[in-house]
């Protein structure tokens, strides 16, 4: 089968290597003039882990990267708001604390050598149906030659998901992330993040060789404030709610040295469509408050592969993949969308009450196996789980 993939990101590099490796010819089109590692650190919980073990590069993964014992949130009052231990739930469990830029390159790396063909400064605006399948549409107004079908990997601003007919709703997050990584030892063997509310939260993230991934939540009004009022208004601001971060801080000079990211939440009616699948944050884009996006794109690739593997014929495998997904996917965008304004939102109604609750609900037993359960990426469902131990 000859498969386009649109994006070079994780998703799209992870599922050019497992398609190549079953005799598919895979092109990738990426829209970036030169496909190069980019981005913050991301957090590879242990169904992530399961996925680059398969892929037979989680050696190489973990040797460069921070074992995480557990997450926690911390008040601005100094009162823990969240723990919960991996350990808890199996000994031998731990989440990990990768520079994306580390696994980018080491999944594209993978798909070139099982020849997968990238085409850099390619970018897809749409696609079109002809009698030998499929055509991609390029900023250019040139388009691409035949293939039998399209993956979708671009990301959560997907421009085929239009050009699908798919009927879809999404919704803009306001609040978004300043990020930075740089050298960090204050903290080095768990995700930490600090509240004030739901109007101030920021966090460090180890990803290895004594670097952290550095954010503060903030809306893009806020942030245009702030560099109105100067970088140490702020650099003062974060001291007060996260001391750790000061030796982050000493590395920041100027506003332009941060990422400023914003976030959205899509609900497609179907992840596929006549010769199109959507994977990852193009199918289900979330905030990052739970911290799945990067493990559930690294699954949904995998689980496309098998179903494709088994079946042969494309719609039979989006078909299958859609009803061995969805129960899951569904749990964990509902999840994100619950507890995202409980972190990241106006007012302090729900600040309040999330203070009061989480950690009650960290303390008490079976809502704590719940908590790990979804933090591990274990649900597949409101009810049903699996833990996959290693």
């Amino acid at each position: 089968m000859k498969i386009a993939i649109s994006g070079c990101g994780i998703a799209g590099t992870a599922a050019g290597f497992l398609l190549a490796q079953q005799g598919h010819a895979v092109t990738i089109f990426e829209q970036a003039e030169k496909c190069r590692p980019v981005g913050a650190g991301i957090l590879i919980q242990p169904i992530g882990q399961r996925v680059l073990k398969q892929l037979g590069v989680y050696e190489q993964i973990e040797q460069q990267s921070a074992h995480l014992n557990y997450i926690e949130a911390i008040k601005h009052t100094g009162g823990r708001l969240v723990f919960l231990e991996y350990q808890r739930l199996h000994r031998r469990l731990f989440g990990l604390g990768v520079h994306r830029g580390l696994l980018f390159s080491t999944l594209l790396e993978l798909s070139r050598k099982a020849g997968v063909e990238i085409r850099e400064n390619s970018r897809i605006t749409g696609y079109r149906h002809i009698a030998e399948g499929v055509v991609l549409e390029l900023d250019t107004k040139e388009q691409s030659e035949p293939f039998d079908s399209i993956l979708a990997t671009d990301g959560a601003r997907s421009p085929l998901r239009k050009a699908s007919g798919i009927r879809h709703h999404a919704v803009d997050y306001e609040y978004g992330a300043l990020w930075k990584t740089g050298s960090c030892t204050a903290v080095t063997d768990r995700l930490l993040q600090t509240v004030e509310g739901t109007k101030k939260l920021a966090g460090l993230l180890p990803i290895g060789n004594q670097q952290c991934s550095f954010f503060w939540g903030l809306t893009a009004d806020q942030f245009a404030r702030y560099q109105e009022r100067g970088i140490e208004v702020w650099k003062e601001d974060v001291r007060q709610l996260c001391p750790p971060a000061e030796e982050m801080l000493t590395q920041i000079d100027r506003f332009d040295e941060l990422t400023f990211t914003t976030y959205r939440d899509v609900s497609l009616k179907s992840c596929w469509a006549d010769r199109i699948i959507f994977l990852g944050d193009a199918a289900h884009p979330t905030s990052p408050h739970l911290g799945q996006g990067a493990n559930l794109a690294l699954e949904d690739v995998w689980e496309f592969a098998e179903c494709l593997k088994t079946s042969l014929e494309f719609e039979e495998a989006c078909r299958r993949f859609a009803a061995a997904r969805k129960s899951k996917i569904q749990y964990y965008q509902r999840v994100t969308r619950w507890l995202t304004p409980f972190f990241q939102s106006d007012g302090w109604l729900k600040g309040w009450g999330r203070d009061q609750v989480l950690p009650l609900m960290c303390q008490t037993p079976v809502l704590r196996e719940q908590m790990l359960k979804t933090l591990c990426g274990f649900k597949s469902g409101w009810i049903s789980s699996r833990i996959d131990a290693p």
